[in-house]
């Protein structure tokens, strides 16, 4: 080594031998426990084992593995605790092997401990009330049970989360003892709550300006006087939002502003804009090229009357909409609405243009969304070599129910929908039919990033005469959201020289999986069938491809090339659009 080196290489290689020697000491530790059946109380011992943190950790100190190995018999004794062995026998072993130690634990839990005396009591006011008997009742803890500190501790919660809900704020476990004796592995259990006086609900004040205060009062679900329950709050914030009124929504009800133990509720909102105004360009396969605008007139009186107005121009379906929204009941959403509107469309082999008039009753059924409508059409169409004009006036009756885990991407739920119309021929229509539709879509989360699609659709119709039914009463298939390979609309009965016109019955299906990569970014693969027919179940035509997803915040932008299989020399077809939720 030269001379000149010593001054600084010194320093270096006594750092490298200090480094070697610490990995030297470096050790690994494999831990066992045997001896368990129960799969709650291994993960129990697994999650107190302090030397079991160091399993997987190549650079242990192996005095740190003694010293938690002294210490894991404590450990394990803690584990068993919550599960009532309190006299367990436990042998333990650290055998040194290649590079580190194998700690091997032994576990015989011993009896467990059951429950002797039991006492449950409630004292106050809220001695007599019926819910409190019967969650008492209904607790588990019984003479003789195996002891479980989880249950002791949800008993006690049950309880005193039941005395709140029905109004009694103060009330508090004036005796809460879990005595365990682990001699004779008995234990005792005493709770007595004392529930102090009820509160109730006092004066609920609304601060807004911008509506009738009788219209609002009829969407608050909490009336003076009433037991205060702290649930009820959360609903009425639920129910204002839901109004659409709203920006803002915030409850505030103080125990501490009480008098004569009543709670004043004061309800603080932030008005949204009267007007809403919209207008957007847009691209899908199933319209083409589209330019859409829209208007909302959110409060056009201190009634909450609304005004909705939309408009759309694309490559295949004009529409001009509006709708006259008069709120009615006490559910937010249930409504009065009387619409017009007008489509022009072009079809596969055929054009329709439609006007419609429409007035409905809409309203909550439980968790169903049921709409009652009577609905004037007149159309005038071209199908084939045909063209006729159509006037109908149809009743109906649609149900709906959505349960998503989230309304843009959703990887968890369900949505069902159910309609059924019809017409007799000369009450204001030149044809009877009655015609049913059912449409399914589910998601089901797979790993952590993935979700998988389903979707049906069945629909029929029982008319007279086939040909007096308007196209937009018949069935199509094909198209974004139905058979993908195919265009839209372009799957049904033909005539003798090939055009579709439409048919009396539809069958569609999908079954699609869909993996998100990075940042929102994702794939699929699907398969669609299905097809509309004149005579029972059409007979299905198959697609399926792959496809690229992108997770934006209006939704799923999808772009799909799928590949028809009824006809071999068909070309893969580019499906783009957007979908929320499912």
């Amino acid at each position: 080594m030269p001379a000149n080196c010593l001054p600084y290489c010194k320093p270096i290689i006594a750092a490298g031998l200090l480094l070697g020697s610490a990995y030297a000491l470096a050790a690994t530790v494999d831990v066992r426990v045997e001896g368990i059946r129960d799969d709650a109380v291994e993960t129990n011992i697994q999650g107190f084992l302090a030397i079991a943190k160091l399993e997987g950790n190549d650079s242990a100190r192996p005095r740190a593995i003694r010293r938690l190995h002294r210490r894991a018999e404590q450990d394990i004794r803690d584990a068993l605790r919550p599960f009532g062995y309190y006299n367990p026998v436990i042998r333990s072993e650290l055998e040194p092997v290649d590079g580190g130690y194998t700690a091997t634990y032994v576990v015989d839990t011993g009896p467990p401990t059951t429950l002797r005396d039991i006492r449950i009591e409630i004292t106050g006011p809220a001695a007599g009330e019926s819910a409190l008997r019967e969650r008492v009742q209904a607790s588990r803890l019984r003479t003789d049970a195996e002891l479980r500190h989880p249950l002791y501790k949800a008993t006690k919660s049950a309880i005193q989360d039941t005395a709140f809900k029905l109004g009694y704020l103060d009330a508090r476990f004036t005796r809460h003892r879990l005595a365990v004796d682990p001699a004779v592995n008995r234990a005792d259990v005493e709770l007595v709550l004392e529930s102090g006086e009820a509160y109730e609900f006092g004066d609920i004040r609304i601060d807004q300006d911008i509506l009738d205060p009788e219209f609002i009062g009829r969407y608050v679900n909490v009336r003076e006087g009433e037991r205060f329950d702290a649930s009820q709050l959360v609903n009425l914030q639920l129910r204002l939002a839901d109004l659409g009124y709203f920006d803002q929504v915030q409850v505030d009800a103080n125990k501490d502003d009480a008098k004569n133990h009543r709670i004043p509720v004061v309800v603080r909102t932030t008005p949204r804009a009267s007007q809403r105004y919209e207008a957007g360009v847009g691209y899908g396969t199933d319209t083409g090229a589209r330019l859409t605008a829209g208007a909302e007139w959110r409060r056009l009186n201190r009634r909450g009357h609304q005004v909705d107005l939309s408009f759309q121009v694309s490559e295949v379906i004009n529409t001009l909409t509006s709708q006259y929204l008069i709120p009615v009941g006490t559910v937010p959403g249930e409504s009065v609405t009387f619409s017009a509107g007008a489509e022009d469309e072009r079809l596969e082999d055929g054009e329709r243009r439609t006007i419609r008039l429409e007035a409905a009753r809409n309203w909550q059924l439980g968790d169903w969304y049921r709409r009652y409508y009577l609905q004037f059409l007149r159309e005038d169409y071209e199908l084939s070599d045909d063209q006729r004009l159509s006037i109908l006036l149809t009743p109906g009756v649609s149900f709906t129910r959505t349960e998503l885990s989230d309304p843009v991407f959703a990887r968890n739920g369900w949505s069902a929908f159910y309609d059924v119309h019809g017409a007799v021929r000369d009450v204001l229509s030149d044809t009877s039919f009655l015609q049913s539709r059912v449409r399914l879509q589910g998601v089901l989360p797979v790993f952590s990033r993935g979700r998988l699609l389903l979707r049906a659709e069945v629909g029929g119709s029982w008319t007279e005469e086939f040909s007096d039914l308007p196209a937009s009463e018949r069935f199509f298939a094909g198209g974004d959201n139905s058979v993908r390979g195919y265009a839209y609309e372009s799957l049904g009965p033909t005539d003798d020289e090939g055009r579709v016109i439409g048919g009396e019955y539809l069958l569609t299906g999908s079954v699609e999986y869909e993996q998100i990569i990075w940042r929102g970014m994702g794939a699929a693969v699907f398969v669609d069938a299905g097809n509309a027919g004149d005579a029972g179940i059409p007979e299905p035509v198959y697609g399926a491809g792959i496809g690229f997803r992108y997770r934006s915040p209006v939704g799923v932008i999808r772009i799909d090339v799928a590949h028809p299989f009824d006809d071999p020399d068909r070309a893969a077809r580019l499906h783009i659009g957007v979908r929320a939720g499912l």
